[in-house]
């Protein structure tokens, strides 16, 4: 096996500067030009490094961190140019002599008998070698000795490490841990585990982080390659089921989970999971049922209590679900999830100002999250601010993330007094794309209940209502009190479809 390239990348840049000192901004240009990664991901690096040469960074024999000015490489290094052979003389041993003889002499009887006494030492010495070597084993080339200590045991610290940071369920360390896990997969190829752990790692990119669109299929091919590698590995049903969930495939991300719990019984993170998939999809019992055995499971679990808090909210029940999310926030104050949580339940109250409060707070500590930012928009379409939400909107169009985009846009053409038929030809086109890849998302059925009602095609609106209530929507006051909605809101047809909504609730308590 080969040192990882990046690796042997640092280990050039090393040797180059030696014996001076190279700076960690200086390395991190020079390793990764083109990405922004942290200190953090150098000091795995240099710790991976450390590991092949089997050096000790509390007595270091060959690489020196110095304090507060980056790294340095300890031996003497010198850089030797390698000749070229077209340039040299060339000996050709079957006509050109050592010293060429006089002409017309023959060579001295000295060195006759010495030559042959040469040659006869060196018959001697290579058939002793010949005896001796066939005796013994022929040592292992300096590469198989490498990947010997390094899958002694390197690759399951960079992926437990990486499982770490993946669990602190923040930007920069969810990078780190996609990091983390590509560093051994490097190492073993054939890591099943490190192939899932990548998948949920993108999946949480895209899921909390506004990822690039790619990730969501990365997600779904890395979870792939991990369950080809393992078919029993129940942390890759785990992985696919959260990539299905991103691309809004729901019934099969619901039967990827399920898998999972066969694989593995009591495995909380899939029990979690089916409850967070199951309440979108408004099958609250259910719902119920897989929350309360994850937390059986794991009482400790702060992500499976913000998944009950979700689930006690959607069924209206605020205070009990209000008492999940306190405990949840407690363990995890800094958590992008449970906060957005917390603006999301107001809004599904109708509590409108308070929502826009809370999104304003949370923008002046997170000036970069775009849940966020939507959250806030979200708050102001409904308060009739609409040059706000306008302004807003624009942010998340910028994003890179299909999917934010398009509900950018959404919010833009519901915000503005006349939206353009180029605009709602495109939106139209975006949601219904989603629709026919499968997505059984009740949001992007009612996204385009919402589109048609704003553009006045009330028998379209009707229509993708009707499937976004079929497929779980339980947000009652989402529905009564949207401005899309006004023109319809006193309909007979309109008011039947609020009372099977809470007909649907009424039946999961």
């Amino acid at each position: 096996m080969k040192l990882p390239w990046l690796s042997y990348r640092l280990l050039c840049v090393l040797c180059e500067s030696a014996p001076g000192i190279v700076s960690q901004q200086e390395l991190i240009e020079r390793i990764w030009p083109e990405i922004v990664v942290g200190d953090e991901t150098l000091k795995q690096r240099i710790k991976l490094l450390r590991r092949v040469l089997d050096d000790n960074a509390a007595d270091p024999t060959y690489i020196e961190a110095i304090r507060g000015r980056g790294y340095r490489l300890i031996p003497h290094v010198e850089i030797t140019a390698i000749p070229d052979p077209s340039l040299s003389v060339k000996l050709n041993l079957a006509t050109d002599t050592h010293v060429a003889p006089a002409n017309g002499s023959s060579y001295p009887l000295y060195w006759k008998v010495t030559s042959l006494t040469l040659a006869f030492v060196v018959i001697i010495l290579a058939c002793i070698a010949l005896l001796y070597s066939s005796s013994r084993t022929i040592p292992q080339p300096v590469s198989q000795t490498l990947a010997a200590k390094i899958a002694s045991g390197f690759d399951n610290e960079l992926y437990e490490n990486g499982l770490d940071y993946y669990h602190r369920y923040r930007e920069e360390d969810n990078k780190l841990a996609i990091e983390l896990f590509n560093s051994a997969i490097e190492i073993n190829p054939n890591m099943a585990r490190a192939y899932a752990g990548l998948s949920d790692a993108y999946s949480q990119g895209i899921f909390q982080f506004n990822g690039p669109s790619d990730w969501q299929q990365l997600a779904i091919d890395a979870a792939y390659k991990a369950i080809a590698l393992d078919p029993n590995l129940a942390q890759g049903y785990k992985s696919l089921g959260l990539a299905y969930y991103n691309r809004g495939w729901l019934t099969k991300a619901i039967s990827a989970n399920l898998k999972a719990v066969q694989k593995r019984k009591n495995y909380n993170e899939a029990m979690s999971n089916l409850g967070f998939i199951y309440r979108e999809m408004g099958q609250v019992k259910q719902a119920l049922h897989w929350i309360d055995k994850a937390l059986e499971a794991d009482p400790s679990n702060s992500v499976s209590m913000l998944h009950k808090a979700q689930i006690l909210h959607a069924l209206a029940q605020y205070p009990q679900a209000n008492i999940w999310l306190e405990k949840a926030l407690q363990l995890q104050p800094d958590s992008l999830l449970a906060n957005n949580t917390q603006g999301e339940s107001l809004l599904q109250q109708g509590l409108f100002s308070q929502a826009k409060a809370h999104y304003q707070e949370l923008i002046a500590r997170y000036p970069k999250q775009l849940v966020f930012i939507e959250g806030l928009a979200n708050a102001l379409l409904y308060l009739d601010e609409q040059e706000q939400a306008r302004e807003l909107a624009k942010q998340l169009i910028q994003s890179d993330n299909q999917q934010v985009k398009v509900r950018g846009e959404l919010l833009s053409y519901l915000a503005n007094e006349q939206g353009t038929q180029a605009q709602l030809a495109h939106l139209e086109q975006s949601f219904k794309q989603e629709l026919a890849q499968g997505s059984d998302r009740p949001s992007d059925s009612m996204s385009l209940a919402r589109l048609y009602a704003k553009s006045q095609a009330n028998d379209k609106s009707y229509r993708y209502l009707i499937q976004a209530i079929n497929q779980g929507w339980l947000a009652r006051n989402l529905v009564v009190m949207d401005p899309s909605f006004k023109a319809i809101k006193e309909e007979i047809s309109f008011n039947q479809l609020i009372d099977e909504m809470d007909n649907q609730r009424a039946r999961q308590q």
